[in-house]
């Protein structure tokens, strides 16, 4: 296998394993879920700090501070909320804390404070040290949200100033489309339609809960075009863009969806099987999986329209069968007969026995989502088996969960089974500490990545409380260690290797703001990768926090290409030579739409909703965007990209070309991938 098919490979089944285990998240949402942050900002937006407290403060909860607490196990917070256009305080705001990491209190956060203030200044005293998220709300404003904020027992922060950027109200009503009531304790949310429906701390968005007459209002929302989260109780969820302004009130109406309901049965199509039945939204790019009961039967409720993967695997064998289920469609008595197969077996070694637990053996296809999707565990000795596994093509992936894995592609004959044993290399141990002017970094993500691929993938790991870090099982190399969004120095591994990372505060850093005027642009994806074929192939990536703020580190001296990019701005973009850090970095936006794009599917016209497009200039690799296309397939591109090379994927797609693109409208007609 090529190490370019073998690297799509890896990606395409780790986006899998992502996959699954964020629709564990959501069909059981009360499992902690790992946040992978920022690193903590060296700094925080500081002014001089006010000796008078807020005139007077409103405690909707908080935690105990009587004389029992340590007050030196404890820290303080003090900040002023803003007016990010005209500077002015805020005077009636929410502060609310959410934990990155645990602490001393626990994982839960301390509570939410209401403030109301003259000033904008505030105060919060007995908070428990560790990395929090931030968030301030406030009548007519966005919410500001800020990660990576550091609390230290027996220390009081500067003060920190939260510019708030105006927001708007939508208002509306959810009714059933049947009956025409209004549907009560539905849940309304939204977020920026730039925004993948996972991306970010999705989790934590605003929503809402309609009223017994199915109303809402919605606060705070920005203006322009926005993606609303509809679902209510035995309805189909729904997703609709709309413009945020002086329209009236919503109607919106939800149905009972579709249902895709049947039974597994062995390759007679009649003696029932029990097994796990996936359901892959293909053209959304997330599903789940559930246990049919012992007669095989399963079934999918409330069901939106769109383009589904279903798989059916047990024993005996497996199925891959495609559904294009139309609007309040019901598939009922859907037989899944199970293809026979062979069996792959084999042994896996070079394991500890806690990694052997931890092991799961999984089968994809290419040109399927789900194929395989639970996988299977190996006994004590590392024995594993595939059992009817259909002729062809297949790629066998071991994966120590969160830890290394090795993928594996083979043919299956027709007429016998497979032996295919398994071997992780011992390989070499890289340990060390990682600190920021000679501070440890806890709780950051480091990700080793080899000059030349090798054949197993180290997924990396976090650095404890003292900023040690411990990677094992790398083969012996040249690699560059990537700490969050900074680069390492190339570092050669082999034995038993030793490497301290030094974190710089930044190298290229500054804020993206508005055309005119101080607002910050929150959200926008700055990006630096080498201008100029020799050039170290450098490609550093930030996005700009609710501050503007962007911070890349781990330039080495050259020509850079620089852009910033938020959809409904026009995208920045310069050519910069790099010689010495700046700190102070200003990188101006102009509102624009840009240019209209619109994606569907061939044949069926069916609108697609997600699309990544790859810019190539001069054989180069340029910008790399993810397009959230509306429920019309219409998206829009930066007319910064016209007359380069772009390519347009979608996941289960065959990808598009457009050559030396002229800035004009496109209209494109994506073909379906054929499911083996």
């Amino acid at each position: 296998m090529g190490v370019l098919h073998r690297r799509q490979l890896i990606l395409s089944i780790g986006l899998i394993i992502w996959l699954l285990m964020l629709a564990r998240c959501v069909m059981h949402p009360n499992e902690s879920a790992r946040v992978h942050e920022r690193l903590e900002p060296t700094s925080v937006h500081a002014v001089s700090a006010s000796s008078q407290p807020p005139e007077s403060i409103q405690i909707t909860s908080e935690i105990a501070s009587g004389p029992t607490l340590d007050a030196s196990r404890f820290g303080t917070l003090r900040g002023r909320v803003i007016d990010a256009v005209t500077w002015q305080p805020v005077q009636e705001f929410e502060v609310q804390f959410h934990g990155t990491q645990r602490t001393k209190m626990g994982d839960e956060a301390p509570g939410m404070r209401t403030f109301k203030s003259a000033d904008g200044r505030f105060e919060w005293e007995y908070l428990p040290p560790g990395k929090w998220m931030v968030t301030a709300s406030a009548p007519g404003y966005q919410r500001f949200e800020t990660s990576g904020l550091r609390i230290r027992g027996g220390q009081t922060t500067a003060e920190i100033v939260l510019p708030m950027r105006p927001g708007e109200q939508l208002r509306g009503r959810v009714y059933d489309e049947v009956s025409g009531a209004g549907i009560t304790a539905a849940s309304v949310g939204f977020r920026e339609s730039d925004q993948g429906r996972f991306e970010g701390n999705w989790r934590s968005r605003v929503r809402v809960t309609t009223a017994q007459d199915g109303s809402f209002v919605l606060d705070g929302v920005p203006p322009g075009r926005v993606t609303l989260e509809v679902s209510a109780s035995d309805h189909a969820a729904r997703e609709l863009e709309v413009a945020v302004g002086d329209a009236p009130p919503l109607e919106i109406g939800l149905s009972a969806g579709g249902t895709i309901a049947g039974r597994l049965t062995a390759a007679d199509g009649v003696t029932p099987v029990a097994g796990m039945v996936g359901l892959f939204r293909v053209d959304e790019g997330f599903g789940g999986s559930i246990r049919t009961t012992a007669a095989g039967e399963f079934s999918f409720r409330h069901l939106s329209e769109g383009r589904y993967e279903l798989t059916g695997q047990a024993e005996g064998g497996s199925i891959a069968h495609e559904i294009v289920l139309a609007r309040n469609q019901h598939v009922d008595g859907l037989v899944l007969a199970l293809a026979a197969g062979h069996t792959i077996r084999g042994l896996v070694t070079g394991l500890s026995p806690e990694d052997l637990e931890r092991l799961r053996i999984m089968l994809h296809r290419d040109g399927s989502a789900l194929s395989s999707y639970e996988g299977v565990a190996v006994d004590e000795h590392g024995a594993y088996a595939l059992h009817g596994v259909a002729p062809g093509r297949v790629h066998v992936l071991a994966d120590v969960t969160m830890r290394r894995q090795i993928a594996r592609t083979i043919e299956v004959p027709v007429d016998s089974d497979v032996t295919l044993n398994i071997d992780f290399p011992a390989g070499a141990r890289l340990s060390g500490r990682v600190t920021r002017a000679g501070e440890p970094l806890s709780g950051v993500w480091l990700n080793p990545r080899p000059s030349v691929e090798q054949p197993v993938h180290i997924y990396g790991t976090s650095t404890s409380r003292n900023g040690e870090y411990l990677l094992e099982g790398l083969a012996t190399g040249q690699y560059v260690i990537w700490v969050g969004n900074y680069r390492s120095k190339t570092v050669q591994i082999s034995g038993d290797t030793v490497f301290d990372i030094e974190v710089p505060s930044a190298q290229l850093a500054g804020r993206v703001l508005e055309e005119a005027g101080g607002v910050p642009v929150v959200g926008a994806d700055v990006d630096v990768w080498s201008a100029e074929p020799g050039f170290a192939p450098i490609r550093l990536h930030d996005r700009s926090d609710h501050f503007g703020r962007f911070s890349l580190a781990g330039l080495e001296p050259g020509d850079f290409t620089l852009t910033a990019y938020k959809p409904g701005y026009e995208m920045f973009r310069s050519r910069i030579a790099y010689r010495s850090p700046v700190v102070d970095m200003t990188l101006r936006m102009r509102p624009d739409l840009g240019v209209r794009i619109s994606v569907r599917e061939a044949g069926s016209n069916r609108p697609l909703r997600k699309l990544v497009v790859s810019e190539k200039i001069d054989a180069r690799n340029g910008t790399n965007l993810q397009l959230h296309l509306d429920d019309e397939g219409v998206g829009y591109l930066p007319s910064a990209l016209a007359g380069s090379v772009l390519s347009f994927l979608a996941f289960g797609y065959v990808p598009a070309v457009v050559h030396e693109w002229d800035g004009a409208k496109l209209d494109l007609r994506l073909e379906p991938e054929e499911v083996e």
